[in-house]
């Protein structure tokens, strides 16, 4: 099919220079470190001393109330942050990178859920107060060189020229900080003996005025297969059928480089990042789904276990400038190239796994081998795009300086995607120009009878060649009334279009796979659709918001937040089949002669609307306790106290109620009404997060908790389900070996930190039974939760 010109420019400007921002950094990179290699004199006992109690220092100054002007990497906003993570408390989570640390600090990070159903919304990521391309940029820091964390709520977003459904985290560098971080990890699961396997290598030196780091990541999950699998069921002699797989083999390999340099008042970022990931699984049904298939009167749905791989590349690079037209104005510019291609292959038979399978960088813009290729589906999507942002103070007021943001950006965006066993061919392009202004004005100052007041206004344009003008307005009002007591409300109106995936991403067909029709109360077997729906409309949201946070103590924050949310026609994918949804959707679900389910398609659509209400509140407390620990080394003074911290966040959903189509009956998502497979809203959710770290040890636990839902998923009392998760635990134990002195002098090699971890340590999962216990099969724990509980050992090992 003839690629128009939008998209022949997107694949022009994403791929060579992806390519060359990558080689750059590695090129640069390897003469520095081959330069440093010939110049540094082995490392010694004594400079791993030095190391040490350098980074204590570091950990100390989490103790030190900072009365300057302006702290180190802070961010320019008048609004505190929520929650302030110290370094102490970074290191002792045992993560890895900075990817696992922001995984374990969901709580604190999170946000409230979208109408779509996707949960909470990524956090935009700050590095020392400023903007940087995107969170892959940093993904990859090890947590040493963290000095603090600080998150922000949504209106800081605005500020910084983000939309404002997003929390802020600013991520606080340590300076003149360098080491090579070795890792090994393993991890078990001992319910089926699943092993995963991840190892790992990070160069990283920061400067006073810069910082360059290179990663190399690779991780592998061994399959799990079924203990029996069902062959054709038309052909005879099937004793010896391949298993087919509960869960997929996968192979992840990253490379990655960063590099900053400031050049008198301007700070400049080059990021390149290439991701290979593949997956291989066999698709099959276990013996027992025989008698579904030919109860139904399908047994031609299945003709024994298909080989399916699925490969992944993403080539990225960026470009960031920051810099200040003077002391009362910034600016930045960001600019982006992304290319993906991900190809999924299925075979008619078994195939054969590799032991490990990683797609090569040439795979980008691979095509399907034309129509005899039925099991072959391509989405290919390249993306060029870039920002102006421009901050600063306008003219001064009683109260204060008046303060604006203004951002504008371009963004040429492309996609393909193939199906040839679908006939499906599509491409599709996108342009997009957008603008959007944040103005703040001070009403009062904290020193008036009323406190501190300060409103905001704010609003984006955005014009895209599919789908026409789209605009966001809403403001704000910040109050503290005390010194003690912060709040903040808003209300926006905003329109959102549908992303070219859900547009146009290739139509993937999977067969044999249990569901549970909720119309004959029965599992059948059937086919599944996943893919993109040219047909989708833009949804249009109202939400307002109200937040208070008091700070009774120095060290502990608790806050409340209020959310009312009302969105017309929010894009769902509706995977339940009852008569409500079939009767709305009659083309997502696909039934024989006899009535029974055989395919469901779960590509997104448009419903009528969904109303929901929400009140999230917790509290996060921090402190040191103990006397100061000796400093590493001889003589200096003590330093770095031994630190704990809790976060408690406790939400409770009010209202959740949607309408499949205008006009269309209320749906009450809290209240046995659903529209999901997996059923209704939890109305109560908890989740714990708790740190205690000391110089040699650290001990972590994660806690998850979520109110059970139950269905009506028939005419009969004892025909409704129940969906219930259980408490997901996770703990984590970390040892410090270099500060155990008789342990680093008797095996020198061992110097460095070990991690134990339990995941799931109660073997939580998603259980779903009638009033009479009945698990229905296609809710069998080895689909819902193959893997169950997880143990891993993590050794981190770093050379200073």
């Amino acid at each position: 099919m003839k690629k128009s010109g939008v998209y022949r420019r997107a694949m022009t400007a994403a791929g060579l220079p992806c390519c060359c921002g990558m080689a750059f950094l590695l090129v640069g990179s390897t003469g520095v470190v081959q330069a440093r290699a010939q110049a540094a004199p082995p490392a010694s006992s004594d400079s791993f001393s030095k190391a040490d109690a350098a980074e204590a220092a570091e950990a100390a100054k989490d103790e030190i109330l900072v009365t300057a002007h302006e702290q180190h990497g802070a961010v320019a906003t008048d609004i505190p942050p929520q929650v302030t993570i110290g370094s102490a408390a970074i290191s002792a989570l045992g993560a890895a990178d900075l990817n696992e640390v922001f995984e374990v600090l969901a709580p604190e990070l999170k946000n409230g859920e979208s109408a779509s159903g996707k949960g909470a919304s990524t956090p935009i990521v700050l590095v020392n107060g400023q903007r940087i391309a995107g969170f892959s940029a940093i993904k990859d820091l090890p947590p040493e060189a963290i000095r603090r964390i600080e998150v922000f709520p949504e209106k800081v977003a605005l500020q910084y020229g983000y939309d404002a459904n997003q929390k802020v985290v600013n991520v606080v560098l340590r300076t003149n900080y360098h080491a090579l971080t070795l890792l090994g990890r393993y991890t078990a699961a001992p319910e089926n003996w699943r092993g995963i396997y991840r190892a790992k290598a990070d160069l990283l030196r920061i400067g006073e005025n810069s910082h360059w780091n290179l990663d190399l990541d690779y991780a592998h999950q061994d399959p799990i297969y079924s203990a029996t699998t069902l062959g054709d069921l038309e052909t005879a002699g099937n004793a010896s059928v391949s298993a087919h797989t509960l869960a997929t083999q996968s192979d992840d390999l990253t490379i990655s480089g960063d590099a900053t340099q400031q050049f008198g008042g301007l700070t400049a970022d080059l990021t390149g990042r290439l991701d290979l990931d593949a997956l291989q699984s066999r698709l099959g049904l276990s013996d027992g789904d025989g008698d579904l298939l030919i109860a139904q009167g399908s047994p031609n749905l299945i003709s024994g276990p298909r080989y399916r791989s699925d490969r992944t590349v993403d080539a990225q690079t960026s470009l960031t400038l920051n810099g200040k037209l003077d002391s009362d104005w910034h600016w930045s510019f960001v600019g982006k190239l992304d290319d993906t291609t991900r190809a999924i292959h299925t075979l008619d038979g078994p195939g054969q796994f590799d032991t490990i399978l990683l797609p090569s960088p040439g795979m980008l813009a691979e095509h399907c081998d034309g129509p005899a290729d039925a099991g072959c589906v391509i989405t290919d999507q390249r993306t060029a795009r870039g920002d102006f942002y421009l901050n600063g103070k306008l003219f001064p007021l009683p109260a204060g300086s008046v303060s604006a943001s203004l951002r504008t950006g371009f963004a040429f965006s492309g996609i393909r995607s193939e199906a040839p066993g679908a006939d499906e061919y599509e491409t599709r392009n996108r342009d997009e120009g957008n603008v959007q202004a944040n103005l703040d004005l001070p009403v009062t100052t904290a020193r008036s009878a009323i406190g501190k007041l300060s409103v905001g206004i704010n609003g984006e344009v955005r014009h895209l060649s599919d789908f026409g003008t789209l605009s966001t307005i809403g403001s704000s009002l910040q109050w503290a009334p005390i010194k003690l007591v912060e709040i903040v409300a808003s209300v926006r109106r905003e329109e959102q279009a549908p992303d070219l995936l859900q547009l146009a991403q290739g139509l993937l067909v999977t067969p044999d796979l249990r569901e549970f029709d909720f119309v004959t109360g029965q599992t059948s077997i059937v086919q599944q659709m996943l893919g993109g729906n040219a047909a989708l409309d833009r949804q249009r949201s109202r939400i307002a918001d109200i937040r208070a946070q008091v700070t009774p103590l120095a060290n502990l924050q608790l806050s409340a937040e209020y959310t009312i949310e009302h969105t017309h026609d929010p894009i769902f994918s509706v995977t339940a089949a009852t008569a409500e949804t079939e009767a709305v959707f009659p083309q997502l679900f696909t039934r024989n002669a006899d009535g029974y389910l055989t395919a469901v398609d779960d590509r997104p659509v448009n419903l009528g609307s969904r109303d929901q209400q929400r009140i999230r509140w917790g509290l996060n407390y921090s402190t040191a306790f103990g006397p100061a620990n000796p400093a590493p080394g001889r003589g200096g003074k003590p330093i770095a106290r031994d630190q704990f911290q809790i976060a408690l966040y406790d939400t409770w959903r009010l209202q959740d109620d949607v309408r499949l189509q205008e006009g269309s009956p209320r749906l009450n998502l809290l209240d046995g009404d659903f529209i999901s497979d997996m059923g209704g809203t939890p109305r109560h959710e908890l989740e714990l997060q708790t740190t205690v770290a000391t110089r040699t040890w650290s001990a972590d636990i994660n806690a998850h908790w979520q109110a059970p839902t139950h269905i009506l998923a028939g005419p009969l009392a004892d025909e409704d389900l129940r969906f219930s998760q259980g408490v997901t635990l996770d703990l984590r134990f970390q040892i410090n070996m270099t500060e155990i002195g008789w342990l680093s002098r008797a095996l020198p090699f061992l110097r460095g930190k070990l991690n134990i971890s339990a995941d799931n340590i109660l073997g939580a999962h998603a259980t779903v039974h009638d009033a009479n216990g009945v698990v229905p099969s296609a809710y069998s724990e080895s689909y819902l939760n193959p893997t169950g509980r997880t143990f891993r050992i993590t050794l981190r090992k770093r050379f200073h």
